[in-house]
């Protein structure tokens, strides 16, 4: 058949040997734990979480004392003036004298250190960036799901293109052995044109559904490796049959739902903003030290060591420092109070995604019953349809049965066959929410 050698002639340039790199799945999981390392979502998740984790080293930071080293250099091109009363000095009351204090060059060089005795916020920094990493990693694996479900979406797209294509290509040879038998009876005389007509619309049909199907794999294939950051010239082949999968044992155990851990975190969150925005109201104890040391020179001689007017001028103290914040305008206030609504929304946010959780788990365990049963019974008709069409061709060589008989038996075969790749097509959605559900994200 020339269709038939054009079908493989389009496969057979989809697979040319100019590909990039070859990609050999033998089932769903092996897709999955390439779409772990190479899906360019799950990569940014990825670079998310170890931002946090370098964000909540930081706020540990701040827990340490803090330490620093100052210098400094200062050339006095003109010294200040200052008036100084000439009574200090005998003179009559009410005359100033002009004097100049200082050296022209002063160098000087110190160390401080700081840390904070009492300091609420910083807790809670640390607190909220502990939470903020669980956050992200838990978006990553709820991520995690979503690319699953896309990759599993394509992957079975193919598989359930590749029956459609094996079931159109049968039906299309029996569709144009059935028109050609019609024709040649109608140039005999002993059927109808409307006879041939049917034939030729049942042989259409059937290459319809054999070129959709083809291009359909090629599409599907293609969106595969866009989720899996491959180029459109890598080869991607598919090893694992659709009897194979369809074989798969799905009772295992679900596994929690991301979206709760989502949910739950997402109110231990709310609760230590909460908290913080309350801390606002406490004071804050810090405890300082500080070493300077000053030289005073005529001259530019930095490196001179203690050759100034009195050489080094040491000074240090320590002290502490305590802030007891009264009123800011009401705003720490309506930020608690703000805060607290977050934090309720979040717990109602968190136990009703808990029930609709639960709910989803039943309905997919529901219609995972459903598509095995409507599949089962969907392939019996296909078959019982196919046997009632063979049946009535024999009826019809024995000269029993009329050809519209036959022609219209074909035409039950092609639509209860559409029926059961829809049931199919459902079959496979609901094998892979199951399967998807089942894993440790």
């Amino acid at each position: 058949m020339f269709l038939k050698r054009l079908y493989l002639l389009l496969f057979t340039l989809a697979l040319i040997p100019f590909c990039d790199a070859q990609i050999v799945f033998h089932s769903i999981e092996d897709a999955w734990k390439y779409a772990d390392v190479h899906n360019v979502t799950l990569l940014t998740a990825k670079y998310e979480v170890d931002k946090a984790s370098y964000a909540k080293k930081q706020s540990y930071g701040a827990l340490l004392p803090q330490a620093g080293l100052t210098g400094s250099y200062t050339d006095n091109i003109a010294l200040q003036t200052t008036l100084i009363p000439e009574a200090i000095f005998g003179g009559p009351p009410g005359t100033y004298r002009t004097l100049q204090f200082g050296e022209q060059f002063v160098y000087a060089g110190g160390f401080n250190a700081q840390m904070s005795i009492l300091n609420l916020q910083n807790w809670f920094n640390v607190q909220i960036a502990k939470e903020t990493e669980q956050m992200n990693q838990a978006s990553l694996s709820n991520a995690r799901k979503t690319i699953y479900q896309q990759v599993a979406t394509q992957y079975y797209s193919y598989l359930l293109m590749q029956e459609a294509a094996r079931l159109a290509e049968q039906t299309a040879m029996i569709a144009d052995s059935v028109y050609q038998s019609t024709s040649n009876k109608y140039k005999e005389g002993t059927v109808s044109e409307g006879n041939v007509d049917v034939a030729k619309l049942n042989l259409e049909r059937a290459q319809q559904t054999e070129i959709t199907a083809q291009y359909q794999m090629l599409t599907a294939r293609n969106n595969m490796k866009a989720l899996l950051n491959l180029s459109v010239k890598d080869s991607l082949v598919f090893k694992m049959s659709l009897e194979e999968n369809l074989g798969v044992e799905t009772g295992g155990t679900f596994q929690e739902d991301p979206a709760i851990r989502i949910a739950l975190l997402q109110t231990h969150l709310s609760l230590s903003q909460y908290k913080a925005a309350n801390g606002n109201f406490a004071p804050t104890l810090s405890i300082l030290y500080n070493y300077t040391t000053q030289r005073f020179d005529k001259t530019f001689e930095p490196f001179s060591g203690a050759t100034g007017v009195a050489g080094w001028f040491p000074a240090q103290y320590w002290s502490l420092q305590a802030s007891f914040p009264l009123f800011t305008g009401g705003s720490r206030w309506y930020q608690s109070r703000k805060n607290k609504i977050a934090y309720d929304e979040s717990m109602m946010q968190y136990e009703n995604t808990q029930k609709q959780s639960a709910i989803n788990d039943e309905n997919i365990k529901l219609s995972y019953q459903k598509a095995v049963g409507v599949l089962g019974k969907a392939e019996d008709v296909m078959k019982l349809s196919f046997d009632n069409y063979t049946h009535i061709s024999y009826r019809y060589e024995a000269g029993i049965a009329p050809l519209d008989d036959r022609l219209n038996a074909f035409s039950d075969y092609i639509n209860y066959q559409n029926q059961y790749l829809n049931s199919l097509s459902d079959m496979l959605v609901q094998l892979y929410q199951m399967k998807i559900r089942q894993q440790s994200f």
